[in-house]
This record gives C-alpha cells, sequence and structure tokens, in this order.
C-alpha cells in the first residue's frame, strides 16, 4: 500500500511548499475548529496549505477518509476518564463532571464524531470508569446498568439543554408576572435567583450529585 503511494506521489513543481501528512491533519484539525466540519473542505485545505488538491488526497485520501483520521486524533485525545475523591460518591460525580467538560471543551471536534455516525465512542471513556466506580461503590448487574446510563443521560442531556438555553437572560412576561408573586408571597430570593441564568457549572454538579448520592444510597 505504502510502496504503490510512493511511486504515484505527485512531483513537487520547483519552489512548490513541502506538505507532510501531520501538517494536512494539523490543518484540517484547525479549520474544524475555527469553522465546524461544514468549513472543511479538500479544496479549501489545500489552499489553507498553499499545494494541490492532488497533495492532500495523497496523503489522506478522501475527505472521508480524512474525517476518519480526525476522528482516531479526537478520540484519541479524549483518552480516558480517571475519578477522584474520597467517597463513591464523589469519584462517580467528577466522572461525570470530567465528561461533560470534555464534550464542551471540544464542541467542533465533536461534530466530526457525529458526522461519521459515532456518538457512542463519546460516552465510551466515561462509561468505562462510571462501570469501575458503581462496581467499587457495591452495584452490578442490572442495577449497575441503569445506574451508568442514568448517568450519561443526565449528562448528554444537561449539555443539550444548557445549550438550548443560551442567551436567553429574561423569561417571558408570563414567568415575570409569576416570579413576582413568588417575591410578594416571602421568598424575594429566590424570585431573583429564578430570574437569573444559572451558573451551568455549579447546577450540573448539583444536579449529577443528587442522582448520584441516591443511586449510591440504594447499596
Amino acid at each position: 500500500m505504502e510502496q504503490s503511494r510512493a511511486t504515484s506521489k505527485p512531483a513537487a513543481a520547483p519552489g512548490a511548499p513541502r506538505v507532510t501528512r501531520d501538517a494536512v491533519l494539523d490543518t484540517a484539525m484547525r479549520l474544524v475548529r475555527e469553522s465546524g466540519t461544514e468549513g472543511l473542505s479538500m479544496r479549501k485545505l489545500a489552499a489553507e496549505l498553499g499545494v494541490a488538491v492532488t497533495s492532500i488526497y495523497w496523503h489522506v485520501g478522501n475527505r472521508d477518509a480524512l474525517v476518519d483520521e480526525l476522528v482516531d486524533r479526537v478520540l484519541r485525545d479524549m483518552g480516558t476518564i480517571r475519578a477522584a475523591g474520597s467517597t463513591p460518591a464523589d469519584r462517580i460525580v467528577s466522572v461525570a463532571l470530567a465528561s461533560r467538560r470534555m464534550i464542551l471543551d471540544r464542541p467542533h471536534l465533536i461534530g466530526l464524531v457525529r458526522e461519521r455516525g459515532l456518538d457512542a465512542l463519546l460516552m465510551l471513556p466515561a462509561r468505562r470508569a462510571l462501570v469501575r466506580e458503581f462496581a467499587a461503590a457495591g452495584l452490578h448487574g442490572a442495577r449497575a446498568a441503569l445506574a451508568v446510563q442514568a448517568v450519561q443521560f443526565q449528562v448528554a442531556g444537561f449539555i443539550m439543554l444548557e445549550r438550548a438555553l443560551t442567551g436567553h437572560e429574561q423569561e417571558q412576561a408570563a414567568v415575570q408576572a409569576w416570579l413576582s408573586e413568588v417575591a410578594e408571597g416571602g421568598d424575594p430570593e429566590l424570585a431573583a435567583g429564578l430570574n437569573v441564568n444559572a451558573d451551568p457549572d455549579e447546577l450540573f454538579e448539583v444536579a449529577v450529585r443528587g442522582l448520584v448520592e441516591s443511586l449510591v444510597r440504594e447499596v
């Protein structure tokens, strides 16, 4: 395979820029970070590198093969998730926090994985860690499977919801009227708190900790 490539590699014109496979992949990854998966085309990639499109094809194949290479990079970069904490609940919560942060920190790169229909692989590092930690907490079999899935649904659902609600600083008029009633009913601090965007990091930890502690408590 490599030998046939070597014999068919296009000859570089005098003064043409040299390009390597790593340079192609690095530039492709940057384009995805900057513009999402829709911003990645072979022509644009070649233009960024200052080479002919044929040179890109020689190094990485077609766009599908290129995306597969980038997906492998993303998944390797995500690596493994290691739990931290002194109690079973703390350790499981730490896995959920790390899983959410890992996905939020890679919004455009995650799009690559979804484009290839490999969404389940995004959750695999967290799933492995959760299985270990729930087993250490005493959950096994069907009950452990349900617990792992509950935490992962919490992570995925929270991420989807917080993205959908980003920028909604004011509630609708009907809700504002209700909040006024809450304040006048004796809890103005509650009304004020409900009228502003919650800190998503704090909100997520409160939600996932409540879930995890209820699961572990039943052991």
